[in-house]
């Protein structure tokens, strides 16, 4: 005969299983957050002490293909954003920073800034992963990099005759210099007088493009010096003895100052642009533009850029002078930057040869 079964007690046995199980649940959760935040203590403990970690040992030990570490310049800048990510996130653990936190924090970043810290932040991110000190989950590459339109206007070159007639000799030089050779500021300020070649009687002005050396065949050039490149460079030598070519006397001569150049005369690429800045706001040459889009010096190369495709040069050997890897990229600068013709303005007539390795 079968025996009847109380269907209470069998909704109550179903219950005590469904509590046991959830219960188990439960203390494998928490057992897994221990286990993260004790592995999470010993590899970097909190965001921030991770970001230290990323900052003091894997950014410092990065290397190129060719084993060159971060430019300075590049580690300056990660540093800044690590910095704004660090106050942001650094007291939290992982576990508590959510895809909603973390698109709240770009979406409040310019468009340009905001892209960058969220590429930073995937890289942090990831060197956490494999680590293993949190799951294969990397949250800020889960969010949608923004739309960015640059607003910059480029320079015309009556723009820059007035920005350059009120510039003191010192500038004008480091203005022709950019106009003529079209290399970047880190790249101008770095010319010497001693590093002068002459090759079968030609002279040559060697330039070593910091920025692609280590990515492009183009990163060194020789360029033949011309009769008007040997002009801004005969224009360059004046009272002051120095091994560069674009120099100044400092204002101020404070021994902490001075000790962090190569010579008391040699110009840090920051102070050409905060003097091209403040020179174009000066004369008042773009004073209906927004600050976003008035031009930077760096306008300067695709100004040159455009007056060297007016002088009938290939596009070819216009981006082995700006040191561009891609076509694509010069083509950018040049279609960007539509000059109307007819300038009567000197320029130069030789083409840059590749510069041989050493």
């Amino acid at each position: 005969m079968s025996r009847s079964v109380d269907p209470r007690q069998s909704i109550g046995f179903s219950l005590i299983h469904l509590n046991a199980h959830f219960a188990k649940q439960i203390h494998d959760q928490h057992t897994e957050k221990l286990v993260r935040r004790v592995i999470t203590q010993n590899e970097g403990g909190t965001i921030g002490e991770f970001i230290h970690i990323f900052d003091t040992q894997i950014l410092q030990e990065r290397r190129s293909k060719k084993g060159k570490s971060l430019a300075e310049k590049t580690l300056r800048e990660y540093r800044i954003m690590l910095r704004t990510i660090g106050q942001e996130f650094g007291k939290d653990d992982w576990e508590q920073v959510t895809l909603k936190r973390v698109a709240v924090f770009l979406d409040q970043l310019p468009a340009r800034s905001s892209n960058a810290h969220r590429s930073l932040m995937i890289q942090v991110w990831r060197h956490a992963i494999a680590k293993g000190i949190i799951p294969p989950q990397n949250i800020p590459e889960m969010t949608i990099p923004k739309d960015h339109v640059v607003e910059r206007q480029p320079l015309s070159l009556e723009w820059f005759r007035s920005i350059r007639e009120a510039a003191e000799p010192w500038f004008q030089n480091a203005m022709d210099l950019a106009l003529q050779t079209l290399q970047r500021r880190e790249d101008l300020v770095l010319y010497r007088f001693d590093a002068i070649q002459t090759i079968n009687g030609v002279q040559h002005l060697p330039v070593c493009q910091k920025k692609t050396e280590n990515t492009s065949e183009f990163g060194r050039l020789l360029l033949p010096v011309g009769d008007e490149l040997r002009r801004v460079i005969d224009q360059c030598r004046d009272e002051i003895l120095s091994p560069f070519l674009i120099h100044r006397k400092p204002h101020k001569r404070r021994r902490e100052y001075l000790d962090k150049k190569e010579h008391w005369t040699a110009v840090q690429p920051e102070m050409l642009t905060r003097e091209f800045t403040r020179l174009r706001d000066q004369t008042g040459v773009c004073n209906e533009l927004t600050q976003e889009q008035r031009p930077s010096f760096h306008e300067i190369r695709a100004l040159g850029a455009e007056l060297y495709r007016q002088a009938g040069w290939a596009d070819d050997p216009i981006q082995k002078l700006l040191g561009h890897s891609t076509e694509k990229m010069t083509k950018h600068y040049l279609d960007k930057h539509q000059e109307p013709s007819g300038y009567p303005y000197w320029f130069p007539h030789y083409k840059p040869k590749v510069y041989p390795q050493i």
